[in-house]
């Protein structure tokens, strides 16, 4: 799911049925629909909202991200398709949409104002990315717990390693910090910019993905309710 950058109350989701719905939560009242589409292909896909808040992006399985209105539903743009799973998404303040793919292909274009050829660079296989919340940071591991944090240019400004054979999950705080989670030992690691060690948390069940808003880190966990970890030291939150 992806909450809209403009309209607090109006958030995207995709089911596991492959539908995409977006939704305008009303309080206690259900929640209106105010848009609902076939993902293109089945499976999990990386959902992005552009800046204005008016125009969804999804990236399935298949690699192709589509864009749609949300005020026609019409789609728009069928773009950056690889040969490869699309691990993350993001849509920058210029409506740059950023794609990762799991071959280690980045690519970058504006579906809406210049739709033409995107820019492309390769790395090595990845099995996670994030982009910082200004786009100008990318992080991505790589298998064997292996991590690099990129700059806008895709220039590397440095390296970790956590000792692991499971694949890694990444969030970022702002452009303050990267919090990376590690499955085995259970645990969460937070740097700053330059890579020192913020703080480190132990968690009780195993984590499956990460979102962070505001000053909170919200944990999803396998067969457990999401677990809320304050940003500025890593301590757990009692849930409301």
């Amino acid at each position: 799911m992806a909450w809209n950058p403009v309209a607090a109350d109006v958030l995207a989701t995709l089911s596991i049925a492959g539908r995409i719905t977006v939704w305008r939560l009303r309080g206690s009242s259900a929640p209106e629909e105010l848009l609902s589409v076939r993902s293109p292909a089945a499976g999990p896909a990386a959902l992005a909202w552009l800046s204005d808040g008016r125009f969804l992006a999804c990236a399935p399985a298949d690699g192709v991200v589509s864009v749609w209105s949300i005020d026609t539903g019409v789609r728009h743009a069928q773009i950056l398709g690889r040969p490869s799973a699309c691990v993350a998404l993001h849509a920058d303040r210029n409506d740059v949409l950023h794609a990762a793919y799991e071959d280690g292909t980045i690519r970058r274009t504006s579906p809406l104002l210049q739709p033409g050829r995107p820019r492309s660079q390769q790395f090595s296989p990845i099995t996670a990315a994030a982009w910082s919340s200004s786009g100008r940071t990318l992080a991505v591991a790589h298998p064997g717990g292996f991590f690099e944090i990129h700059d806008e240019d895709l220039y590397v400004r440095w390296t970790g390693q956590v000792a692991t054979t499971a694949p890694l999950i990444l969030a970022w705080h702002d452009d303050a910090a990267l919090v990376v989670a590690e499955r085995t030992t259970r645990s969460l690691t937070a740097f700053d910019p330059a890579g020192a060690t913020l703080w480190q948390r132990q968690l009780s069940p195993e984590p499956a993905a990460m979102s962070a808003a505001d000053d909170i880190l919200a944990v999803g966990c396998y067969n457990y309710a999401p677990l809320f970890v304050d940003l500025s030291d890593g301590s757990l939150l009692a849930a409301a």
